[in-house]
């Protein structure tokens, strides 16, 4: 059974790493992260939102956060099922929910979009599409491999990265790999059900997400009103580097129209 492989000392690496919830306004916001990720990743844009008069919600998705046994012990249908619960729970308190997420998050927002068709919806690096086209055969390599070392060192200020970092962001991991693959392909064939106006972020330094992704997006949806923003300098993770005050002033500028 999956709950008796989770060892007894998992626990949740720093305070940015649980979910966060900022009181606001009368519209709400959730913020989902990306694979891999946690909360953290989405604390400045959280922020911003909050400043400018929105309830955000940031839930952690399962197996997030933690360490890699619990993560490997999490799957597609676990991060689907936390994200309905979470709009779900907003949409219990609030007339107006709005989305927001990140690379995976993205593409469960699309998910979410596709069933719930939210007025509004906001796409950073959304990974419907990525650059290393081997996920493509994690379905096989699952079987054969559990992880796949990474190549070179990375280091943090932040001692709860460097433990994240070296617990599971050092590996690639196929069966959770194929776990993505899944959603991604779900998102495609929902991609004519999503009708929520919908803003694209992606970047031509992105590494992970290529920029055909938002091309597929955009051909895709059914959303009358839709806009790509293109950045020029930011990693993947464009909510939280070098271009994050402009992914920040994008969303909330499509937020407030």
């Amino acid at each position: 059974m999956w709950f008796d492989s989770i060892p007894e000392s998992t626990m949740i690496a720093a305070p940015e790493c649980e979910e966060q919830w900022y009181d606001g306004g009368e519209t709400a916001v959730l913020l989902i992260h990306g694979y891999t990720g946690s909360p953290h990743d989405m604390i400045y844009l959280g922020k911003r939102l909050n400043k400018a008069g929105y309830t955000v919600y940031i839930p952690r998705l399962p197996g997030h956060g933690t360490n890699h046994m619990d993560f490997l012990n999490s799957g597609w249908n676990d991060w689907l099922r936390r994200c309905v619960d979470a709009y779900l729970l907003l949409k219990r308190k609030f007339r107006t929910v709005y989305i927001s997420g990140l690379s995976m998050g993205g593409v469960l927002t699309l998910l979410i979009a596709s069933k719930f068709n939210p007025k509004k919806i906001a796409l950073a690096a959304p990974a419907i599409e990525t650059s290393n086209n081997a996920i493509k055969l994690t379905p096989v390599i699952r079987y054969f491999k559990k992880a796949m070392p990474k190549g070179g060192k990375v280091s943090y200020d932040e001692e709860y990265l460097n433990y994240l970092q070296s617990e599971y962001w050092c590996n690639n991991w196929p069966t959770k790999l194929a776990d993505l693959l899944k959603l991604q392909n779900l998102s495609k064939e929902r991609l004519n059900l999503v009708r929520s106006d919908c803003l694209i972020i992606v970047s031509e330094k992105d590494e992970t997400v290529p920029l055909k992704a938002a091309e597929i997006i955009d051909k895709g949806i059914n959303s009358s009103i839709k806009k790509t923003v293109v950045l020029k300098n930011s990693p993947h993770v464009v909510v939280n580097d070098c271009e994050k005050e402009k992914v920040a002033d994008e969303i909330i500028t499509w937020f407030n129209e």
